[in-house]
């Protein structure tokens, strides 16, 4: 999976189904006890702000609220003591605490026989024995790798430990170990050749696409020299300034939004990296702003970082590890194979590659391009693409050829000078206050009464009735058994059992009810409506009277076009019951395009003169287009284009019954202090109509007790091109023939 593309998130995912197929489908052979190896202390430490006291568990939507009550789980750190006494836990350890200081079993000595032998005292075997048999107590286990392309190299302790677990485990009676995943951005050997193990694969050209991490560009230099000189500050000179211009156009773009972008120099050696750094310290932007950090070939912090002594190295793991904090002083790294596993952060965004990219180098494109992948904002809060520069490398573009082009992806290749940084920040600008346009906040005309929903008829609900099968036919159906030998896997009996079906009422009410709830947006009313849906089920949804004590309706019950249908039926029946009008009244709060925080965005951006902010994004031609003319309108006194970061919405209901939020794209203000909500429109759905009604409505309240005249306008493409208009007062008047 490409670096940023959420391993983690995987990671967890795997931990809670195997989790519940070991509570509640045994013969899957899943476990409930798990071992994250990470391997280093880098990595280890990114995973532990994750999994520590099982954050990631609660925090992550991961497991069903009915199923909280079984998950009875906890997550142990390297360096806890004791054992946890939950059902379920998860280690999680550096892969070189678990190395052995002293092997149980000599060398030559039979893994059978060393099972089987008495334990040695724990105070010889240390601290990574004592981890290892406080795993192995717990029997069967889940092995789960990051960054597992280690276990193809040619450093083998890895492998050998995990094969070392498997065979205790099957010599203890407890079969093994329960499964392995490995977790890699990069599945390939140093030749290149992909790991024959990969049974799925997320690549940087899909995560790109995507839009899940930054689209990276490559900067072309022409017209570059290669300085002759010892000094690699000197030799490199031309690409180490490009990268620094490019990070400087970042930070002036992301300063409003106050992100602190980061540029990153990948070094030949580490005297290289040293000369890089010292002339870096020599510019008034970076002085007292360069992370020096050397590592050792497994790109793992070693000492000499300015002759940094063995105590300073934590400190460099936690300035490293830092970068993207708000008071990280870091302006540029310099590094040589810069902690190329597992520094995943969010600010750099310049990379200048200068070491040679070789097999015998031990380090690929990829692992270095992944330091810059994972994007400031994740995907759920900005849909706008971000950018990672590397400063052209000969390697870099080999890589994009053979790698991305073959899997589809379109590769800019673009001269360094013409890269502009993608994110525009639009900000407040306070000079230009007098544009400045207030919303008052009404209180909403459209309100959920759960107390009606005593008035739901069930013989009012749109359901078709549904035959139910034979009860005898089901009775019949069995269960094929066949009891194998457990070491020579010789089948020794065979034969049929009944089945029982497990009628569950009430768990089958209580997760259709939730369901309901969470649609509706009604909570706590189980009491309510628990006895109006089992009513339903037992009179309606069936073409004859049956009780849910049955099995065979129990078993009908979970076909997915019943549970639709049912779902569906009361969600309806409760918005058409609930859903009511309500009088309008304004609150003593206002809505200032003035308070909107700064935020950064990749679209495309128009500067306004009549706007309180700086920039006005639009989303297509349309709103641009419309921007422009708001511009050139004399009467036109300020607008603002409505974005998320304002906090402006209206609720409706919409045409599937239930409450919903929009937001007008935009507002204007026009001489005598006339306000206007104005929704460009191109092609129409069936939403249109209802927000169209619902806009007009708060005109009319907002006029009624603001003070000011509020109107609503909806602009569609095909007018706006048409006919054309000067200014706006003209625009009103075509709108309303």
């Amino acid at each position: 999976m490409a670096t940023g593309s959420g391993k983690t998130k995987v990671m967890s995912l795997a931990v809670v189904w195997s989790y519940f197929n070991a509570l509640w489908e045994t013969k899957l052979g899943t476990s409930k006890n798990f071992l994250l190896i990470a391997p280093n202390v880098i990595v280890y430490q990114r995973l532990a702000e994750d999994f520590a006291d099982a954050r990631i568990f609660r925090d992550d939507p991961l497991i069903p609220p009915e199923w909280q009550a079984d998950w009875q789980f906890s997550v142990n750190l390297r360096d806890d003591p004791g054992s946890p006494s939950t059902a379920g836990a998860l280690f999680l350890t550096n892969v070189q605490q678990l190395y052995e200081s002293r092997d149980r079993a000599k060398a030559d000595e039979p893994a059978a026989i060393a099972a089987v032998m008495p334990p040695k005292p724990r105070g010889e075997l240390g601290a990574s024995a004592d981890l290892r048999d406080r795993i192995l107590d717990r029997g069967s286990f889940f092995v789960l790798n990051d960054e597992a392309h280690h276990l193809h190299s040619d450093q083998l302790e890895w492998s050998k430990l995990i094969e070392s677990f498997h065979e205790r485990l099957g010599a203890a009676g407890h079969g093994g170990l329960a499964g392995q995943l490995d977790f890699t951005a990069t599945p390939k050997h140093t030749d290149g050749r992909l790991f024959r193990e990969i049974v799925v694969d997320y690549p940087i050209a899909q995560a790109v696409d995507d839009g899940i991490v930054k689209t990276p560009l490559i900067g072309e230099l022409t017209g570059d020299i290669e300085y002759e000189s010892d000094d690699a500050a000197v030799r490199h000179r031309d690409k180490i300034n490009a990268g620094i211009q490019k990070w400087q156009e970042f930070t002036a773009a992301l300063a409003p939004a106050k992100r602190k972008p980061v540029l990153f120099i990948m070094a030949e050696n580490t005297t290289a990296s040293d000369q890089i750094h010292d002339y870096l310290q020599t510019l008034p932007a970076f002085q007292g702003r360069v992370l020096n950090i050397h590592t050792n070939a497994r790109g793992e912090v070693v000492e000499g970082v300015s002759k940094a002594k063995r105590e300073e190295i934590d400190l460099l793991r936690t300035a490293a590890r830092e970068v993207d904090s708000p008071d990280n002083p870091y302006a540029a790294i310099t590094s040589v194979l810069m902690l190329r596993e597992g520094w995943d952060v969010q600010n750099v965004v310049v990379i200048v590659p200068l070491r040679a990219y070789t097999a015998k180098a031990n380090i690929l494109p990829e692992q270095t391009l992944g330091r810059g992948l994972r994007r400031m904002n994740p995907v759920a809060v900005s849909r706008d693409q971000e950018r990672v520069i590397v400063i052209e490398h000969r390697a870099f573009k080999d890589f994009w050829k053979r790698e991305l082009e073959e899997e589809g992806l379109t590769i800019d290749w673009v001269p360094v000078n013409e890269i502009k940084a993608a994110p525009q920040t639009v900000v407040v600008d306070p000079t230009k206050l007098k544009y400045d346009i207030e919303i008052p906040v009404l209180t909403p005309a459209l309100v959920r009464n759960a107390k009606r929903l005593d008035a739901l008829d069930i013989d009012d609900l749109e359901l078709q009735r549904a035959a139910l099968p034979d009860a005898g036919r089901i009775a019949e159906e069995k269960i094929g058994y066949k009891g194998r030998h457990m070491f020579t896997g010789v089948v020794v009996e065979e034969q049929e059992l009944d089945r029982e079906f497990p009628a569950d009422p009430s768990g089958y009410l209580s997760l259709l009810i939730q369901l309901i709830q969470k649609e509706t947006r009604l909570t706590g009313q189980f009491a309510a409506l628990a006895p109006k849906v089992k009513q339903a089920i037992e009179t309606k949804l069936f073409q004859r009277e049956a009780s849910m004590a049955e099995e065979v309706v129990m078993l009908t019950l979970n076909r997915p076009d019943l549970k639709k249908a049912l779902f569906e039926a009361f969600v309806r029946a409760i918005n058409e019951l609930s859903i009511e009008e309500v009088e309008v009244s304004a609150t003593s709060q206002s809505i200032k395009a003035s308070d909107t925080n700064a935020y950064a965005t990749t679209r495309g951006c128009l500067e306004g003169g009549k706007t309180v902010f700086n920039l006005t994004p639009y989303d297509n031609t349309l709103e641009r287009d419309f921007a422009s003319f708001l511009e050139e309108s004399e009467d036109v006194q300020a607008y603002f284009k409505n974005e998320t970061a304002t906090h402006f919405e209206i609720e409706y209901q919409g045409v599937a019954g239930g409450l919903r939020n929009y937001r007008p794209d935009f507002i204007v203000r026009t001489p005598g202090e006339r306000m206007f909500i104005v929704e460009t429109k191109g092609q129409e759905d069936l939403e249109v109509a209802r927000k169209d009604m619902r806009a007009a409505r708060w005109c009319a309240d907002a006029s009624a007790m603001s003070g000011k005249q509020w109107a609503y306008l909806k602009v569609r493409d095909v007018d706006f091109r048409a006919y054309p208009v000067k200014d706006f007062a003209a625009l009103e008047r075509l709108l309303d023939t």
